[in-house]
């Protein structure tokens, strides 16, 4: 089975929502790396919503690290919402629960 990664930008001005579905891993990161890039430039506030991502690997998980990291130089915001138990366990066992924003 190929790894996939859905992404679906609902713009709300100066704050965007991606719909993330799929896996963010090794093989979708590179692609994704490239939507996240131009979402930072574009919004304000990014909103990751997590209901449809079945897996995230380190791949994933330096994408979003990049993603705060921009989102907090240009003095934007960056929260995730829908995670499932499973991913956020892989956050809590990487601290990340501890360096993102969760609604």
């Amino acid at each position: 089975m190929a790894a996939h990664l859905g992404m679906k930008l609902i713009n709300r001005g100066e704050e965007g929502e991606i719909l993330l579905k799929g896996r963010l891993d090794t093989v979708t990161a590179a692609e994704s790396d490239i939507y996240f890039e131009e979402a930072t430039k574009r919004f304000d506030h990014l909103i990751l919503n997590m209901q449809d991502l079945e897996y995230i690997s380190s791949a994933g998980l330096r994408t979003l690290k990049i993603i705060h990291i921009k989102m907090q130089k240009k003095g934007g915001s960056l929260t995730i919402k829908n995670v499932s138990d499973n991913i956020m366990e892989v956050f809590e066992m990487t601290g990340f629960a501890g360096l993102l924003n969760f609604v």
